[in-house]
């Protein structure tokens, strides 16, 4: 398994105060993510150990965003030996363009893929859950979070092969940038992942900041 962390967005909603920045007990929402992300994949990679299964060496997790700001926001989760960033083309194209971009410097394993927003407070709690329904899963299906009746795309483990395809073909359309993600997934096979109600809650405004007792981090250009 590999993962897609996007941290791209523009946070309009926040006056550009980036998302990735803000900090939640001590630490970073984007270093809080890239921890819980590794955390799983070191789950899955002993699950598949224990199997048999040989352990490719690479990196594994991609971080998506604005390359002179990925370092200071993600802390000491940057030195992770499997961890590489890179930046959507062109940038602040949307998560859809954000997938494309973390898929080109993963290496091509046909596993499974996480795809996470890097704003989502209690995404430790998240991916739990989901990797819980995914252990439950026949076939080659990823699952997909939903939170309150909302499908969330940008919390959910894709089946890898489908999710490059669909990548692919909308790039040959010319359909990444500012697309939807929900277009690019229509033929990825996904299976709903009912969350506990707000599991998924992303921060959009300074409400929802305050609500999950955020604050201002160490950057306020745009993210």
């Amino acid at each position: 398994m590999q993962a897609v962390v996007l941290a791209g967005g523009l946070s309009r909603r926040l006056g550009g105060t980036p998302k990735a920045g803000l900090i939640l007990h001590g630490q970073t929402l984007l270093a809080r993510t890239v921890d819980a992300a590794a955390q799983l994949l070191e789950v899955h990679e002993a699950l598949a150990a224990t199997a048999g299964v040989p352990q490719d060496t690479g990196p594994r997790i991609a971080v998506v965003g604005p390359a002179a700001q990925l370092g200071l926001w993600l802390g000491e989760a940057h030195s992770r030996p499997q961890l590489t960033v890179v930046q959507e083309d062109p940038p602040h194209s949307g998560p859809a363009a954000g997938i494309a971009a973390g898929l080109s410097v993963l290496p091509d394993r046909r596993g499974r893929v996480l795809v996470l927003a890097c704003d989502m407070p209690r995404a430790a709690e998240l991916l739990t859950v989901l990797f819980g329904a995914l252990e439950e899963l026949a076939g080659d299906a990823g699952v997909i979070a939903v939170d309150a009746g909302r499908a969330q795309p940008l919390a959910a483990i894709y089946p890898e092969g489908a999710l490059r395809s669909a990548v692919a073909k909308a790039r040959e359309a010319h359909r990444l940038q500012n697309a939807s993600v929900f277009s690019l997934l229509a033929n990825v096979l996904l299976k709903d992942c009912p969350v506990p109600e707000g599991l998924a809650a992303d921060i959009d405004t300074w409400d929802d900041a305050r609500v999950q007792g955020l604050a201002p981090g160490p950057a306020t250009a745009e993210g």
